[in-house]
């Protein structure tokens, strides 16, 4: 059982020493919220996918090739444990990956129920007591407030206070329009939710921890750099300021992504610091460099599986 030992080494230090590489890769090649976005996503898909692989492997050892020894395999399980020396990894692994499947089966549908009645419950209070408009040439749900707030959610399209409408210029508010605006394109909400799910499901893993807290920072920073691009970064910190307020219970629903959303300050800091140095090359070595790194764990670990198929006996079981 060295490959399966080997997969599980390999998934832990993915999943402790995964935020440190990403966080390097960043500050090497100077990546953009964007790129950072993708290696985020890539690195809590790796890992997941690297433990999906570990279960492969298991099977593979255990079951050996052909589909009858499979089904065999699957009818005497224990006598195919004992015929390939695998009971401790079995008893440990096998109980472990299906409570892991089903908790992470439940927490999905929980959230996407949870999900899907907030935004149908917030739909229907929009329809009730809001009013379309076209504000900055864009349509917008209006909504009777003296908090200045701005924010979106999919599938409903941006919401905009009449706080917000007194409080902020014209261009100003184009700038936070188009900030939301990038969140819609961008579908940053698919991110949030992928990260935040899988911290929830299987929580107390570093690598999905400190994605759950990173990916919610980075979609704001590189919806403020499309809108810095569109419009101007100092409409955009104008608007920040003027919008810099805590929000309300109701308004921090995780379904919604607003203008006013993560640290202002450090979202000031990177809009008014200088443009971040590194060419071309440099960041497409820091992204492949990071890439390879992330994908080899579950790579080594199919790799495994595949290798120990094509070269164990089938099982031989008798029913």
């Amino acid at each position: 059982m060295t490959a399966a030992a080997a997969a599980l080494s390999a998934a832990l230090l993915l999943a402790v020493a995964g935020p440190a590489l990403l966080g390097r890769a960043g500050r090497a090649g100077a990546l953009a919220p964007g790129t950072m976005l993708g290696l985020w996503t890539l690195a809590t898909a790796a890992w997941l996918l690297t433990c999906a692989a570990m279960v492969l492997l298991l099977a593979a050892e255990v079951m050996g090739p052909g589909l009858k020894g499979f089904v065999t395999a699957c009818v005497t399980l224990l006598q195919a444990v004992r015929a390939n020396d695998a009971a401790t990894w079995a008893a440990v692994l096998a109980p472990a990956a299906a409570l892991a499947a089903a908790r992470f089966a439940w927490v999905t549908l929980r959230r996407g129920r949870d999900a899907a009645r907030w935004r149908r419950d917030h739909r229907r209070g929009l329809t009730a007591g809001a009013r379309r408009r076209t504000v900055g040439g864009r349509r917008v749900w209006l909504v009777d407030a003296d908090r200045p707030h701005a924010y979106c959610v999919p599938g409903t399209g941006v919401v905009v206070t009449s706080g917000a409408l007194d409080a902020l210029s014209s261009r100003q508010m184009r700038a936070v329009l188009a900030h939301e605006q990038a969140h819609l394109r961008g579908r940053h909400h698919l991110l949030v939710a992928w990260a935040r799910l899988l911290n929830a499901a299987f929580p107390g893993v570093p690598l999905l921890r400190a994605a759950a807290r990173e990916v919610p920072v980075l979609v704001e920073w590189a919806a403020d750099d499309r809108a810095a691009r569109s419009v101007g970064a100092a409409s955009l910190l104008h608007a920040l300021g003027a919008m810099a307020l805590p929000a309300r219970p109701a308004e921090r629903a995780p379904e919604a992504l607003g203008a006013d959303g993560a640290c202002p300050v450090e979202r000031a800091r990177r809009l008014l610091g200088p443009a971040r140095a590194g060419g071309a090359g440099r960041r497409a070595l820091a992204v492949a460099a990071a890439a390879v790194l992330l994908l080899s764990p579950p790579a080594l670990t199919l790799g495994a599986a595949a290798v120990t198929v094509a070269t164990s006996p089938p099982c031989t079981c008798t029913i």
